[in-house]
């Protein structure tokens, strides 16, 4: 019995690697690395963002419509009078991904992003929450499973808050 379960579970890896291998599967997850420069109004607090996210891809057309989630931390800078503020995204986007040329992709995602600060205060944790409207243009290149993209954010909350960030996601399809 043991070495029927050994079996099925090794030719179903190598079945499951090799459809991670076919760019024109019609459904993959995709988990990825991403790191950006935060521009406009989070610079003003914050130097760097990084995370991980999780994309869901169903093949329609020429591409795939996507649905992308996870968590970006922003690292804080210091600002005079100001206490340091750790920043914590979480976006949910959906969108198209459009392969023009064998390899090489153009996106653009819209969707809603859920963004939470924390900093001390007299020795307490406060929290501030804010959502935006978010909207996020990338270009990129995909090998097989591997992709690497070019992402620029944009957002704007209805306080009239707007900014974004300029990064890079470097991520693997299943």
């Amino acid at each position: 019995m043991k070495k029927k379960f050994t079996f099925f579970l090794l030719a179903s890896l190598c079945v499951l690697t090799a459809n991670a291998q076919k760019e024109t599967k019609k459904f993959s997850v995709g988990f990825g690395i991403e790191a950006g420069i935060p521009q406009g109004a989070l610079a003003d607090f914050y130097s760097t963002d990084f995370g991980l996210t999780i994309r869901f891809s169903v093949h329609a057309g020429p591409g795939f419509v996507t649905l992308t989630t996870g968590a970006l931390a922003y690292a804080p800078k210091t600002v005079s009078g100001q206490p340091a503020k750790v920043g914590l995204q979480i976006p949910v986007r959906a969108g198209y991904k459009f392969i023009f040329v064998h390899h090489l992709f153009v996106m653009g995602e819209v969707g809603y992003s859920d963004f939470n600060t924390y900093y001390g205060q007299k020795g307490n944790i406060v929290k501030g929450t804010t959502g935006a409207f978010l909207v996020a243009p990338s270009i990129g290149f995909q090998a097989n499973a591997f992709e690497i993209g070019l992402r620029y954010d944009v957002y704007s909350n209805s306080a009239g808050g707007s900014g974004g960030s300029a990064g890079v996601r470097i991520g693997f399809n299943f």
